[in-house]
């Protein structure tokens, strides 16, 4: 991974924007004053990669500030692919409860672009995990190996170098992580007692719950399967003998009893018959007696003088006599009321009284009402002479005034109290006048009604007169009396023939329900007769029934030899209960047999289940005990002082001898190797001495240390057992405080030589003479707004 462009804002102490061009930087250094943050640089392109930094404690401590947003983008080179990626912090805040300000930091989606042959840029999609592993994949490098391997602490390897070896071998070990081989150990011993504990287990397993799990034991229970199988065939044999013995018992039993059933069936049917013969009998004189006296009303009816024509015709002509009568009553009443006119002639005398009264009260009316209108012309030119005397102009007809008129206030009054009982005696004599001729309307209406009504009445009593004559039968007078006569004689000889005729029916009805009954009767006794012939069969079929199970039963018997039931058979008694009781026993050796094969068939299962999984266990138990062997064995291996120290020991060699092939490009005066623990420099100036590198100069210490940290950044994945990774970048912090002038131009010999390698190396150095003899600078301004960087490079 090579970065090429690097881009901020509100990270930490760069709250206004940065932008760093790595493009055309192979060796350059960061300088500025402490605290400026120049160790913010190489942080911002850990948090681009990995969304973190070294010390980080939490999202809110990489934001500015005051600042609400922060945002990172890097674009770097990884082999010929390059990549861009973006990380980004949006703050919200709100004013609590309590009036404090919450400040809630909310992290953006990584983003991550590859570029394409055509310069276009792409977008790599996928969740915010899955892109960071694939950035993890791209640089090679997790985020705790990429400190360790790319970000290193220069002045730790100068004691790595010439420190003692305790302290050597703690650098080292946090280098490498070795550690891990600790866990592993530790691990390892676990397993190992699992492992032994897991082998106990099944060895105390094999004793508790497979002792039995033999092949003797398995011989035995088949042996006694063997022999229980036809103990239990004859059981079942016996059972199914016994229950088809007790099938035929039930029928000898059940036949037997139909047998005795049906002759009990019989004896009833034949008495019954014999009482529903004698009924039969009784029914049919009944029945003749009956038809004979039915005979005899019949004749007494056909004698009775009753005419029913005639009976009607009288009932009609009483009914018409009597109306006729009716009539005859209302025509005298009728003429009666047509005859009284007194009440017209009262009527018609006071209506002429009354049309002279409103004569004269008219009359009285207009004469008051003149005279009121004369008051009040007297009234009015009273009150226009006020104030006025004779010899004054008329206000009227402009004459001279020769009269005064007198004043006349009593006299209008009276008049207008004249006029109004003028008005009111004519409106009582109107109303005196419209009640007379209202009254003599209604008598003229009267009389006239009651012509009429006499005329209808004697209209209606002709008609009646006429339907009387009409309807009189041949002989009867057309009186009342003698109509009335005739009609109770014909009554007195329908009640006659009533009782005669009810009498009759009621005879009848008798015969209509005797007669079904006698036939009844035979059809019963011919039932009866067929149902006592179907009993003598049935009788026979269950003596035979019972003959032909009772020789079956038998046969069974004496094939079992079942004495018992021999005996009661012979005797005519029920064999069931000797049956059941033999079956009962039989059922139940059955049934112990059963379940002891069953017992046996499942023991024998079990025993060879048993076997085979004691044979398995014994497998687990051998692969237990090898298990617990090689996990104690590696555990081993794996102590402190033996397999971490054979780490160590070789990583030390290895970096020396890498550091070595630097050193022949940066300083070939020395090459490094490793003996007793120690590191020791071989001048080849000095032909070839050997001595330790704690007598190294200032500068000779730094390129040499130099030479070990470019061996650690390359062989440190290997070392550390990560993935191999082509690492194209480096950054130390050089830890010098001063340097003197030979010094310094040592390591400027040294880092220039760096130019050849096909690497970036970032120095962060404090020592301005250093950053003053590099060309590509970047350097860092701090002031109260917050930090800067100016970046020098040649053009």
């Amino acid at each position: 991974m090579r970065p090429l462009e690097l881009k901020a804002e509100g990270f930490t102490c760069f709250a206004d924007p940065i932008e760093i061009d790595f493009s055309n930087m192979d060796v350059f250094v960061i300088t500025g004053p402490t605290g400026a943050g120049k160790t913010t640089i190489i942080d911002a392109l850990c948090y681009a990669l990995y969304g973190d930094i070294p010390r980080h404690s939490g999202s809110k401590q990489l934001m500015s500030h005051n600042r609400d947003h922060m945002h990172v983008a890097l674009e770097f080179s990884a082999g010929p692919e390059r990549y861009r990626v973006f990380r980004s912090i949006n703050v919200t805040r709100r004013t609590g409860r309590d009036g404090s300000e919450k400040v809630t930091p909310a992290v953006s989606p990584v983003q991550l672009e590859q570029r394409g042959p055509d310069g276009e840029w792409t977008s790599v999609e996928g969740r915010v995990r899955a892109i960071d592993e694939e950035i993890e994949r791209i640089v090679g490098l997790d985020f705790d190996a990429f400190q360790r391997c790319v970000v290193l602490p220069q002045g730790r390897f100068q004691e790595f170098l010439s420190g003692d070896r305790k302290k050597r071998q703690d650098i080292l070990k946090d280098l490498l992580d070795i550690g891990i081989y600790e866990q592993v150990m530790a691990a390892a011993n676990a397993r190992a007692r699992d492992h032994t504990g897991h082998a106990a287990h099944i060895e105390q397993q094999l004793r508790d719950d497979f002792a039995d799990a033999t092949e003797e034991a398995l011989a035995s229970s088949r042996t006694e399967l063997e022999t229980i199988v036809p103990a239990l065939e004859t059981a079942r044999d016996l059972r199914t003998a016994l229950t088809a013995a007790g099938e035929q018992a039930m029928t000898v039993v059940d036949a037997r009893g139909r047998e005795r059933d049906r002759g009990q069936a019989h004896a009833a049917t034949l008495k019954e018959l014999k009482v529903a013969e004698e009924h039969a009998k009784d029914g049919q004189a009944r029945l003749k007696a009956l038809r004979k006296e039915s005979q005899g009303i019949e004749a007494a009816l056909k004698a009775l003088p009753y005419d029913a024509w005639l009976h009607r015709a009288l009932h009609v002509a009483r009914e018409r006599a009597a109306q006729l009568q009716r009539h005859d009553a209302e025509l005298e009443a009728a003429k009666a009321a047509a005859a009284d006119n007194a009440a017209l002639a009262a009527a018609q005398a006071t209506l002429a009284a009354a049309e002279k009264a409103h004569a004269e009260a008219e009359i009285a009316s207009r004469a008051a009402t003149e005279q009121l209108e004369a008051a009040q012309r007297a009234d009015v030119a009273a009150h226009l002479s006020t104030g006025l005397k004779r010899g004054d102009p008329c206000p009227v007809c402009g004459g001279v005034i020769d009269k005064l008129p007198r004043a006349t206030a009593g006299s209008l009054k009276a008049a207008e109290r004249a006029a109004r009982d003028a008005k009111a005696s004519e409106r009582a004599a109107a109303e005196a006048l419209r009640t007379a001729g209202l009254t003599a309307e209604r008598e003229k209406q009267r009389l006239q009604t009651a012509a009429e009504r006499v005329a209808r009445i004697e209209k209606d009593r002709a008609n009646a007169a006429a339907e009387l004559q009409a309807s009189l039968p041949e002989g009867v007078a057309p009186r009342l009396d003698a109509i009335t006569a005739a009609a109770a004689a014909q009554d007195a000889a329908l009640s006659q023939f009533d009782e005669l005729s009810a009498r009759l029916e009621a005879q009848r009805k008798t015969i209509a329900a005797l007669e079904p009954l006698v036939s009844k009767s035979g059809e019963q006794i011919a039932g009866l007769k067929a149902s006592a012939a179907q009993l003598v069969q049935e009788i026979a079929a269950a003596k035979k029934q019972a003959d032909e199970a009772k020789v079956r039963l038998v046969a069974l018997a004496e094939t079992w030899k079942w004495s018992n039931v021999l005996e009661l058979v012979e005797a005519k008694k029920d064999p069931r209960g000797a049956i059941t009781t033999m079956l009962t026993e039989a059922v139940t050796q059955a049934d112990t047999l059963t379940a002891r094969k069953t017992s046996l068939e499942e023991r024998v299962r079990t025993i060879e289940q048993k076997i085979e999984r004691a044979g398995e266990l014994r497998e687990s138990l051998d692969a237990a005990r090898g298990e617990a062997a090689l996990c104690r064995e590696l555990g081993l291996l794996l102590r402190a002082d033996q397999f971490q120290e054979f780490v160590l020991s070789s990583a030390m060699a290895v970096l020396a001898e890498t550091a070595t092939a630097h050193l022949a490009s940066l300083y070939p005066r020395f090459a490094l190797k490793v003996d007793g623990g120690e590191f020791e420099v071989i001048d080849h100036w000095q032909a070839d001495s050997e001595r330790s590198a704690r007598t190294l100069s200032g500068g000779e210490t730094f390129v040499v240390s130099l030479a070990l940290a470019l061996a650690l950044s390359e062989r440190l994945p290997e070392l550390r057992s990560a993935a191999a990774a082509a690492l194209e970048s480096l950054f130390l912090d050089e830890g010098f405080g001063t340097l003197d002038p030979e010094t310094l131009e040592t390591v400027i010999n040294a880092l220039e030589g760096l130019r050849s390698e096909d690497r970036m190396v970032g120095i962060i150095t404090h020592v301005p003479e250093l950053a003053q003899r590099i060309e590509n600078r970047i350097t860092v301004i701090k002031s109260p707004a917050g930090s800067r960087v100016e970046v020098s490079a040649p053009v």
